[in-house]
């Protein structure tokens, strides 16, 4: 697993929100059922990202939450970063202590590579190409 299960929920939720019409807030309770997710963690991903302003929330009837920016404007690493560190990639893979290209690990070279191509799909792909690569699949967002 490369992403944590908070990163995994957020990009979960942005795209069963991105998947409903615009301009409809969407209810934490609807996203953790539909998307069989815990619902008071969900709760507390959804709040980061709208500290990150990638969601925007209304209270009360009709509120909830719906997406501050159009979804092809939503990158994954600006949902990655919202969640984790900006350096979430940074670590030794190995997870030794000292690892840098001074004192590389045994696989340090080839993780160096392998972490930037993940940083470049992550920068390039947006919440709107994951939902019409899943449309096209079929995939079933359970909307």
């Amino acid at each position: 697993m490369l992403l944590s299960r908070s990163c995994e929920y957020a990009l979960q939720a942005l795209l069963y929100i991105a998947a409903v019409p615009t301009g409809k807030y969407i209810l934490t309770r609807e996203i953790a059922e539909k998307r069989g997710l815990s619902y008071h963690f969900l709760g507390k991903i959804l709040q980061g990202l709208v500290k990150n302003r990638l969601l925007s929330s209304q209270k009360g009837p009709g509120g909830g939450f719906m997406l501050a920016k159009p979804a092809n404007e939503i990158t994954l690493l600006e949902v990655i970063h919202a969640i984790e560190a900006p350096d979430f990639l940074d670590g030794c893979v190995l997870g030794l202590p000292r690892c840098d290209s001074t004192s590389p690990c045994p696989v340090h070279e080839q993780w160096a590579e392998t972490k930037e191509k993940i940083h470049q799909m992550f920068a390039d792909r947006t919440v709107a190409q994951l939902l019409n690569v899943a449309k096209q699949r079929n995939y079933d967002l359970s909307i």
